[in-house]
């Protein structure tokens, strides 16, 4: 049995042990199972990997593989055989593939079959089949029965990201009072994360980062009545997005609200609610969420855990959400915090490195006079 890297998170405050495998390191290690003179796609990979919609993942991890000299990403191509891009410049992607006796042409292999390895051979482990396997039991726990109705307490999350490797997944989780019109507190966190984006699996990449906000949050705010993520609940091809995730894991009432559509059909039957218009979203032959539209802002809201999607339409839709914003505002402020946090670490990280540059010019003219 292939064994593979696994990062565990602890939240002892919630009683969850979550473990997600170590995808970057996974796919660069079976790089170097790849025998001289053979080559491989990135939708081979993808494809070993247990999902052929993670080709794009796979290709992020090779822009930002860190020891190119250790992991040779030159050896992945597109399925055309096309080079694609390289780190250290197509050129030298190129020039590698010629020294192992790989015949390219204009960029590309013409007879790529001839050079492939076979998938086997790189003794990828199924990791993406068995996260749809996590999914799919757990989405047998949702319940779409709404639990309360007397909602004061809720807590909204947003992420942005910090390019890696790895990357920096940058939590906000801004608590509020619905009754008091208040903002109780806001937890922030800073986790490594080692999935890139893939979609349907976003939880596997975006839950630690919410669960050390939600742990920082409980310690002051000890009754929360729901959760609201930037994503889908049950609109979801499995039917357990990442707010349908974070509720089964929680056990708290939870919704997601995201800007654009996974799977389902929007109907044309158009409600009219003041400001705001809505319509059904139909999966798996039942009604899983809501198209709501003000303006020309858009979001698609479903039900993550213990609501059902009319409650939770009736839910979000009662939320203020003035004309030049494009979601309810409880929901936009950790979407704002988020984005100051990453484009102010991304500026301290350039000024860093301005600062480092500097020093070693000042170090080289103090050496040389």
């Amino acid at each position: 049995m292939t064994s593979y890297a696994l990062v565990q998170y602890t939240f002892k405050d919630l009683g969850i042990i979550f473990e997600i495998p170590y995808l970057q390191l996974i796919v660069l290690e079976a790089l170097c199972k790849i025998p001289p003179g053979k080559v491989t796609t990135y939708k081979d990979i993808s494809t070993a990997l247990g999902d052929g919609i993670a080709s794009r993942a796979v290709g992020y991890i090779m822009k930002t593989n860190p020891l190119p000299d250790r992991y040779p990403c030159y050896k992945v191509l597109g399925s055309d055989g096309s080079l694609k891009g390289y780190s250290l410049g197509i050129e030298k992607k190129l020039s590698l593939l010629e020294m192992e006796g790989i015949e390219v042409r204009h960029q590309r292999i013409t007879n790529v079959g001839k050079y492939l390895v076979d998938p086997s051979e790189l003794q990828i482990p199924p990791v993406l089949s068995s996260m749809k396997g996590v999914q799919e039991l757990l989405a047998n726990k949702v319940s779409l029965t709404t639990e309360r109705r007397d909602i004061r307490f809720v807590v909204t999350f947003d992420l942005s990201f910090l390019d890696g490797p790895p990357d920096i997944g940058i939590g906000v989780g801004c608590a509020f009072d619905l009754t008091d019109k208040k903002l109780l507190g806001v937890g922030i966190s800073f986790v490594p994360t080692f999935i890139p984006y893939i979609p349907t699996y976003l939880a596997f990449r975006e839950l630690p980062a919410v669960l050390v906000c939600l742990s920082a949050i409980k310690k002051h705010i000890p009754r929360i009545d729901a959760l609201i993520l930037d994503g889908q609940g049950i609109l979801h091809p499995r039917g357990f997005g990442i707010a349908s995730h974070v509720g089964v894991l929680t056990n708290i009432p939870s919704i997601g609200v995201a800007k654009s559509l996974l799977v389902g059909k929007i109907l044309d039957t158009w409600i009219h609610k003041g400001k705001i218009r809505y319509t059904p979203i139909i999966h798996a032959d039942k009604i899983a969420g809501f198209l709501v539209v003000q303006g020309r802002n858009k979001i698609i809201v479903s039900p993550g855990h213990k609501f059902s999607p009319e409650d939770a339409l009736e839910f979000v839709t009662r939320l203020d959400w003035p004309n030049n914003e494009s979601e309810p505002l409880i929901i936009r402020l950790p979407h704002r915090i988020a984005s100051r946090l990453r484009d102010y670490a991304r500026k301290s990280a350039e000024q860093f490195k301005n600062d480092a540059k500097k020093q070693r010019s000042l170090q080289d003219f103090l050496i040389n006079a």
